[in-house]
């Protein structure tokens, strides 16, 4: 009888290439050939792009436009030299992670050499593992991560309005209807909250709400509370906003609270509301690996049952969704949450266990990616202020200059004529 010795990883992997688990390795292998696919059939940068998409389609039949996006994607690890590293060596992402990258980048009103090197930088972090059999971020994830970035690093928000003035427009084909209000960022994150709130009162969905609030079969509620959190100690800091995203300019607020500080322990079972803000902005989402409901629309839950014990603190409770707090409930998923890191090991009935770990704007991540963002924000607007300063003085000398050379020529112009 022989009998085969597992492989035995480095310290920090991804779950995605645990060399023990034999569907990834079958993953990771296809990712591999589709990854060496796309980058054989890339073609020269002078070489038509519509052509070649062509040939594509006939030979993979694929649609054109994925095609198109996927080269794309492709070309751009050339300018995100540390991620293009990853990628060749670990093949860690496919196509379709990679157009998530690509998309959100293309909106970027200035890409600069420094930007870059800062997305590059962020992103070779974001995959590069700190745990054994750590999950790694869906696509959605990792799209969400790469918008999220260049709406901080956006100059076009950062130092100029050019967002458009309030519109609405209302078409038809004959069977749908579509209604657009386009309105600043600010107004349509608060009414986007009104509505959400309101569907959530009134046990109806999202379209009902709106639906029911514009014919004014219902009334919205009278005030709506949005969370969003801030580091007090970073200069330009980026803005979460709960339910949106990272932004670079802070929304108007009424009330600050602070979370820097220690959590006392609730007498009972529910957690106050700082409490709750505190987990919510640890966990981000519900921290089962490829969920992706926000923390806010959680339930809290305590890893040691409150029944047994368990302490109500963000030391021992962890954002669930209702489904996945249910199968934790009735025992068929199990997790330990680590009380100081917020890490979290998940425990599945057939043995096998991955880690997730948290990616709330209070995540230690989080923090280090926000100050890495705020020192560019604060580095480019010097740069910025420091060359506006240069233009305007060499316009003033040039204004002089040219003052200088007027009254001159005038002097010169105001000598008498002499007849002939």
């Amino acid at each position: 009888m022989t009998t085969a010795a597992a492989t035995r990883p480095s310290t920090a992997f991804f779950s995605i290439t645990n060399p023990n688990n034999p569907h990834a390795i079958a993953r990771a292998a296809a990712r591999r050939s589709i990854y060496d696919t796309w980058q054989a059939a890339m073609p020269s940068l002078q070489a038509d792009i519509n052509t070649t998409a062509l040939s594509l389609v006939a030979a993979w039949s694929l649609p054109e436009g994925h095609i198109k996006a996927g080269l794309r994607a492709i070309h751009r690890l050339d300018s995100l030299p540390k991620v293009k590293a990853i990628q060749d060596t670990h093949c860690l992402l496919d196509i379709e992670s990679l157009i998530a990258i690509d998309q959100p980048m293309s909106a970027l009103t200035a890409l600069t050499d420094e930007t870059l090197d800062l997305i590059d930088t962020v992103l070779a972090d974001f995959f590069t593992p700190t745990k054994a059999n750590q999950a790694f971020p869906t696509r959605s994830q990792i799209r969400r991560k790469v918008r999220d970035l260049c709406k901080t690093l956006d100059d076009s928000i950062a130092f100029r309005d050019t967002r458009p003035k309030d519109a609405y427009r209302f078409s038809s084909n004959g069977t749908t209807a579509w209604l657009e209000l386009q309105v600043k960022e600010d107004t349509g994150i608060k009414l986007d909250a009104f509505i959400r709130k309101t569907a959530a009162q009134h046990d109806l969905t999202i379209p009902e709400a709106v639906i029911k609030l514009l014919s004014g079969e219902i009334k919205p509620p009278a005030t709506v509370v949005l969370h969003t959190y801030q580091a007090c100690d970073i200069e330009n800091a980026p803005t979460y906003v709960e339910g949106f995203g990272w932004r670079q300019e802070a929304m108007p607020h009424d009330k600050t609270r602070d979370l820097t500080g220690d959590i006392p322990e609730a007498d009972g079972y529910q957690p106050g509301i700082i409490m709750r803000k505190h987990v919510e902005g640890r966990d981000g989402t519900c921290r089962v690996g490829g969920c992706e409901e926000p923390a806010f629309l959680t339930q809290l839950d305590h890893r040691h049952n409150w029944a047994d014990g368990g302490p109500t603190h963000p030391k021992n409770l962890a954002c669930l969704c209702q489904g996945h707090h249910n199968m934790k409930t009735d025992g068929t998923l199990k997790y330990l949450l680590d009380p100081y890191s917020g890490d979290v090991i998940w425990l599945f009935v057939d043995g096998t266990w991955t880690i997730t770990e948290a990616e709330g704007p209070l995540a230690p991540k989080q923090k280090r990616w926000a100050q890495t963002v705020a020192q560019h924000i604060t580095a480019t607007r010097k740069r910025i202020r420091e060359e506006a300063q240069h233009l305007k003085q060499e316009l003033d000398d040039y204004a002089q200059q040219a003052k200088a050379k007027a009254e001159a020529q005038t002097d010169t112009d105001s000598g008498e004529d002499i007849p002939f």
